[in-house]
């Protein structure tokens, strides 16, 4: 995955050298949670403002799978036997490839419109996995950086805490 530019350095007012501030979002997902979130920078700090929420449809995996598995027919030596046919793939695994899918095209849509120019992503391993599948390249070089944690449920005001020491992403 290539990782987005690091950009000039300025010196400040008080003789400082600080990063310049772009459009820097972050998104925090796992399989059924999404939260998009904008860092604004001014002179009294930093300010995380939540853009988007996603929340997928919250059902089990037999309410998802929408019928039963197909019936088979073997034929070993002429006899005609019935047996289920396992489904190919869980579908409650498969729901949340799909939400991952549709945060991902939220996502290249807002980059498509300038909406941000540097993404940071949080996502549990197996989730992140989905999004560095599911990610489109005009998204995949503005990510700065990535980290395996689950903080779908970490309130806005404590996440810059989780994120210290991300190398001065925020």
């Amino acid at each position: 995955m290539a990782f987005a530019g690091v950009g000039e350095v300025s010196a400040t007012t008080n003789g400082r050298f600080e990063m310049p501030h772009k459009n820097q979002w972050i998104l925090v997902a796992d399989g059924g949670r999404a939260h998009v979130i904008s860092v604004h920078h001014d002179a009294e700090g930093r300010h995380l403002e939540t853009v988007h929420e996603m929340i997928a449809d919250n059902r089990s995996s037999s309410e998802i799978a929408s019928d039963k598995p197909g019936r088979g027919f073997a034929n070993p030596g002429g006899n005609q036997q019935r047996h289920a046919m396992p489904p190919s793939s869980d579908p409650h695994e498969h729901a949340q490839v799909e939400f991952v899918d549709d945060v991902m095209s939220y996502l290249t849509a807002k980059r498509n419109d300038g909406k941000f120019d540097n993404l940071i992503v949080v996502a549990p391993p197996k989730i992140m996995g989905t999004v560095r599948q599911k990610m489109s390249k005009a998204v995949e070089m503005t990510v700065e950086g990535e980290i395996t944690k689950d903080l779908t449920k970490l309130p806005l005001k404590d996440l810059p805490e989780h994120l210290s020491g991300t190398g001065g992403w925020l």
